[in-house]
């Protein structure tokens, strides 16, 4: 009569597509780290402008030396009301910051939505080209209107 044992799975037999799938997995969470968030956080009305405080969370290794944004804001409408740059940087690396700008002859409540139109001037610490900022950045809005690209 035969005899059958449990079958003890191998930690060689998982095979080489197993084994890169896993290192894929461990490396997932460090290339999402390397992000640049914006927030559109909070707009509140002062002296006849539109005070926005935006939120910026630089996921990157490295320092972010100059960080310009080309910001279009469209009123409820959508019909464009102000072009503004801002500028957002230096930003620490791993860190998060607050940048407070006024809209300036612009209600809050006009504001429909901002568009980072382009990000001008992108530059990271030890890196000489300019980084895909534009392409790359992750933006949210707390303040209500839509913020995009």
């Amino acid at each position: 009569m035969p005899v059958f044992h449990h079958h003890r799975r191998n930690p060689r037999a998982l095979g080489l597509p197993a084994a890169f799938a896993a290192l894929a997995l461990a490396a997932a969470p460090a290339a999402a780290a390397e992000t640049l968030t914006l927030d559109l956080n909070k707009l509140e009305a002062k002296d006849g402008a539109c005070r926005v405080t935006m939120v910026v969370t630089n996921g990157h290794a490295a320092r972010a030396e100059t960080l310009k944004a080309d910001l279009v804001v469209f009123g409820a409408d959508g019909v464009v009301a102000r072009r503004l740059a801002v500028d957002l940087g230096p930003v620490a690396a791993s860190k998060t910051i607050v940048k407070i700008f006024d809209v300036p002859a612009l209600g809050c409540e006009a504001i429909g939505s901002v568009l980072l139109n382009d990000m001008p001037a992108c530059h990271f610490a030890g890196d000489g080209a300019p980084a895909a900022c534009l392409e790359t950045a992750t933006l949210t809005s707390r303040a209500g209107p839509r913020f995009f690209k």
